[in-house]
């Protein structure tokens, strides 16, 4: 079959690559309807990007001429961190605790994708780790990777909801997935009452304006007086420390560079965030390079921790 990959052959170099496991599926448009209500509504904010390309995300084939496949991938980051369990202590979400996922990730998918073309010359791809205007848990969810929680992850029932998920779009065929997980949220509500300021809604939708991680790392106004950060200070872990399927240790991909950040653990211990020099040294190879420093003592003092520069 001409431009034909088994999956077992990309789940196998996957594998030794560092995910934990994939999916496929083959490529198609998609109902966007809930996306478009989603902004119609103006969950998003003021994320206005998230607006453009909104034919991309319906018809994910316009990123590859003649592709044929979209693969999901992912790696967890479900292990307990070192960091200090003093509840009234500035907090990061965990996966900006490790250096900068989208890199490690996206190196780890080239480096599959010259695998395959070793075997398959003719094997084009392109690989996206949150860096295409495309659905990605939805993705991951029809490729038989999780279901949908209610706070909008996709939820894996081996690894939980804190997983990072990579994508490659390519003009080969392989063997799809033919069974969606279920959804086994059923009737709990964890994630939905954890929630500071009520930003989960009953139908698996997040308003952003009430969100922590908008607030935290979006955000470049002022955040409003009545969200509560609970000491968040970049991105927000509640909702997923409340999740059941998170609270047994997951063994993390050792063979992807998803190391822990020690010095954005050792500065906050210690007291040293609010040193600019610091923190830029600390978030350089990390998701913290998102924000800027004043984002960061803006997050600060909003937590009521008030920072003299």
């Amino acid at each position: 079959m001409e431009n034909y990959i088994a999956f077992d052959t990309i789940k196998s170099l996957a594998l030794k690559a560092g995910f934990q496991d994939c999916g496929a599926i083959e490529i198609k448009k998609f109902d966007i309807s809930f996306f478009k209500n989603w902004i119609d509504r103006g969950y998003n904010a003021d994320m206005q990007y998230l607006e453009r390309y909104i034919d991309i995300r319906e018809n994910p084939s316009l990123l590859l001429e003649n592709s044929k496949s979209l693969i999901s991938f992912i790696v967890s980051y479900n292990i307990e961190l070192p960091d200090n369990k003093d509840d009234n202590m500035l907090k990061f979400a965990s996966y900006s605790l490790f250096n900068d996922y989208h890199k490690a990730i996206k190196q780890a998918l080239y480096e599959l994708i010259h695998c395959i073309q070793d075997i398959y010359p003719n094997f084009k791809a392109i690989a996206f780790v949150d860096s295409a205007p495309i659905l990605e848990k939805v993705i991951a969810k029809e490729a038989g990777l999780g279901w949908i929680g209610k706070n909008s992850l996709l939820i894996n029932k081996t690894f939980g909801s804190k997983i990072l998920i990579g994508e490659i779009i390519t003009n080969f065929s392989t063997d799809y997935n033919k069974d969606i997980e279920i959804d086994l949220c059923k009737e709990c509500n964890i994630c939905i009452n954890s929630c500071p300021n009520s930003a989960i809604l009953n139908n698996k939708t997040i308003d952003s304006r009430l969100c922590n991680s908008y607030h935290t790392i979006e955000n470049k106004h002022n955040i409003p007086p009545n969200i509560n950060l609970n000491y968040y200070i970049f991105g927000c872990d509640i909702c997923l420390k409340a999740c059941p399927w998170n609270k047994k240790e997951i063994e993390i991909s050792k063979i992807l560079t998803l190391n822990p950040n020690m010095q954005i653990f050792e500065q906050n211990i210690n007291k040293k965030i609010t040193d600019k020099t610091d923190f830029n040294k600390a978030n350089k190879n990390s998701s913290l390079s998102r924000i800027k420093f004043s984002k960061l003592i803006d997050n600060i003092n909003h937590n009521g921790k008030e920072v003299l520069l």
